[in-house]
C-alpha cells in the first residue's frame, strides 16, 4: 500500500497553508497602509486582527503538516 499526499486542487495542504500566509501578510500590510495614511475606522483594524487570524490557522495547518510527517517517519524506522 502506498501512501501519497493529500492533495487539493493539484497542490499539497502545505502549499495551501503557506498560500493563505502569504494572502494573511498581504492583506495585513494593505489595511496597515491605511492606518498609516489617518485611517483609523475599524474596518482596518478589524481585517488586521482578520489577518491575524488567517495566518495563525495556516501556521497551525503546516504545524500539523509537520507533526504528522514526523509521525510517519518515525513510524516506518
Amino acid at each position: 500500500m502506498s501512501i501519497r499526499p493529500v492533495t487539493t486542487s493539484s497542490s499539497t495542504i502545505f502549499e495551501k497553508a503557506r498560500e493563505g500566509m502569504g494572502r494573511s501578510v498581504r492583506k495585513h500590510n494593505k489595511a496597515a497602509e491605511e492606518v498609516a495614511r489617518g485611517d483609523f475606522g475599524p474596518n482596518p483594524i478589524v481585517e488586521m486582527a482578520n489577518a491575524e487570524a488567517m495566518y495563525g490557522a495556516n501556521a497551525r495547518v503546516i504545524q500539523a503538516h509537520h507533526e504528522m510527517l514526523g509521525t510517519l517517519l518515525d513510524s516506518r524506522g
